[in-house]
């Protein structure tokens, strides 16, 4: 993590507050923690964590834990929520550290201040922002989150509160179904679609769903793949034996998949690679996104979403949380005005058609830029001869990003190291001949890890350039899915349980017309 900006801590200490200099001296001393924009002075709305000499962390009853539903993957990490007008606290009357952030939009503040003398009415720490999303256009989203174990009154709680002090601006939950154990989804308990009592906050809520199949009650199976924006729940929502203790594996994710595109619903791949019916519902037209990192990290960039753009799909980048917010993993999207005046309208349907248009990028803190001729995520340059472009691209975060990583078509071409050891913005610019279809992204690679203790991460939907009318296409990109096609459809043939012989072929006929369709590419290239 990188160090806190001690040096604005005399600044700071204006802000104690008025010193009452009578306070008894017996019992906790109650003090009012506050946190302000330091350009602006307004209130902001942050997390904190008090430590004692010792580096133990005090509990700050009253407050909001930031990591409710963490205790096992963040044990003895404790962070809690001051709301923008600030809270009052109990605290001991000793010597203390006090640490906040705000989102991943500032820089890590500290101070010392010790209670055991004259206590002040306030504790104010002002707040240095890296970059305000709002003033560039960009509204943070998570497009994956389950809850459980909490009663209804809860889970409110926690959507009310940790969202929007994240700097969220859209959150989805999902409905999702296990045999005997999604009896514990509270999340299951909400309505399917927008949820307008949760909007207070400044965060627009919407309620989807995770359809899926499972040959056993965890791991993989055909896949996970969330639907957002949906009307109603496309039934089955579970499928298969293994995580529904009943029933057979007839039903591909396709039919529930075309059941919400008619709904008007929009269609993210959930765990980047897993699952096996990813490259059949790709290579058909069927995804709006895929979600990197959901949950996990599990498999690579390379992996299956390069190999996507190399075949020459629009694949949107995207990412969520999936159970509980174990991390700032977000969706930036920018949104553009639905008329020639006015700021553009947040709504559920505006920012999905953003993700799906990729003016959109994926992270868990750094925020990343590109430039390509002057064009930006989601475009498309038309190249009707070769030409020399420009390209420049930036990283910021509050955790070192250390590399900036330009991406063509897979491969890095330029990687921009930052300018200190723990600078926390890389800048990069670049002059690139293309002669040929191309795609670009930016990425960033760190060994830095947040506050949650992950790894943090960041990578941009990509820039296209078409040649002559043409899409990029690499035959060992596609052979390489081909490959996953007729192995996964190998271990569904020996996996899966059928009703009947003619179920199973029914089911198997996806993969057949996907490796048909890969070979047809394939042959017609070389």
């Amino acid at each position: 993590m990188q160090k806190l900006l001690l040096g604005l801590l005399s600044l700071t200490a204006i802000g104690l507050g008025v010193y009452l200099g009578a306070q008894p001296q017996t019992g906790p001393a109650k003090v009012r923690i506050r946190l302000v924009d330091a350009g602006t002075g307004k209130g902001v709305v942050g997390m904190v964590r008090v430590l004692t000499a010792d580096k133990k962390h005090v509990e700050l009853a009253g407050l909001y834990d930031r990591m409710t539903g963490l205790v096992k993957d963040n044990p003895g990490v404790h962070w809690y929520l001051v709301p923008a007008g600030g809270a009052e606290v109990a605290l001991p009357r000793v010597m203390l550290r006090f640490e906040a952030v705000c989102g991943v939009e500032s820089h890590s503040v500290g101070m010392n201040v010790d209670l055991g003398g004259k206590t002040p009415d306030a504790i104010t720490l002002e707040m240095p922002m890296l970059f305000h999303a709002d003033k560039l256009g960009l509204v943070a989203g998570n497009t994956h989150l389950h809850l459980k174990n909490m009663s209804l009154e809860q889970s409110d709680a926690y959507l009310r509160n940790i969202p929007a002090a994240d700097g969220l601006r859209v959150m989805f939950i999902s409905y999702l179904e296990r045999d005997k154990d999604d009896r514990s989804y509270i999340t299951n308990k909400y309505p399917i679609g927008d949820l307008a009592k949760l909007n207070a906050t400044g965060v627009v809520f919407n309620n989807g769903e995770e359809h899926r199949h499972n040959f056993k009650d965890y791991g993989e199976g055909y896949g996970h793949v969330m639907f957002l924006g949906i009307k109603d729940l496309v039934k089955p929502v579970s499928i298969g034996r293994g995580i529904m203790n009943a029933g057979f594996d007839d039903p591909a994710l396709r039919p529930g998949i075309d059941n919400a595109k008619k709904q008007g619903g929009t269609i993210i791949w959930c765990h980047n690679t897993n699952g096996y019916e990813d490259v059949p519902s790709a290579i058909s037209g069927r995804l709006d996104a895929i979600n990197v990192f959901d949950g996990s990290r599990t498999g690579k960039f390379e992996d299956n979403y390069y190999r996507y753009l190399n075949i020459g799909l629009r694949m949107p980048i995207s990412t969520g949380t999936d159970w509980f917010m174990y991390d700032w993993s977000r969706v930036y999207a920018e949104l553009l005005p639905s008329s020639n005046e006015g700021k553009p309208k947040l709504t559920i349907a505006s920012w999905l058609d953003a993700v799906k248009a990729g003016r959109c990028q994926a992270t868990n803190g750094p925020l990343l830029s590109l430039s390509v001729d002057g064009k930006t995520l989601g475009d498309v340059i038309d190249l009707k001869e070769p030409k020399t472009v420009k390209i420049t691209a930036s990283a910021i975060g509050r955790h070192p990003p250390q590399r900036l990583q330009l991406i063509r078509n897979g491969k890095v071409i330029k990687t921009q190291l930052a300018a200190e050891k723990n600078s926390t913005r890389i800048d990069l610019t670049h002059q690139v001949r293309v002669d040929e279809p191309a795609w670009f992204a930016v990425r960033i690679e760190s060994d830095a890890k947040n506050e949650f203790g992950r790894t943090i991460y960041a990578h941009t939907s990509p820039i296209y350039a078409d040649f002559q009318g043409k899409r990029v296409f690499d035959v060992d990109s596609a052979v390489a899915l081909l490959k996953q096609v007729e192995d996964g459809r190998a271990i569904i043939a020996d996996q899966a349980r059928f009703s009947s012989p003619a179920a199973g072929k029914t089911l198997l006929q996806i993969y057949d017309d996907a490796a048909q369709t890969l070979r047809e590419r394939v042959n017609n290239r070389k």
